[in-house]
């Protein structure tokens, strides 16, 4: 079975974005909220145009599950204070 995602070079980009600003919110913390919010926008937006493709439910879930760990990183780092 051929990959939605990793065969769709779009896809790559937006989910490459999406991660590159929640790790750079992960260790900077300079913006609040702002980049993880864009960074959610982000992975929601190329979630569904990736299941639009026809991407399997387990592919686009094992995607969420690293972006939405990632995110848990981030928010037990900062001890769930973030201003």
């Amino acid at each position: 079975m051929e990959s939605i995602i990793f065969s769709t070079p779009l896809l790559l980009i937006l989910y490459g974005v999406a991660l590159f600003l929640s790790i750079f919110d992960l260790f900077r913390r300079a913006s609040g909220y702002l980049f993880s919010i864009l960074s959610a926008l982000l992975f929601t937006g190329a979630t569904c145009y990736a299941l639009l493709l026809g991407a399997s439910y387990e592919e686009a879930g094992l995607v969420t599950l690293v972006f939405l760990a990632l995110h848990l990183a981030a928010h037990a780092r900062s001890g769930g204070n973030r201003k």
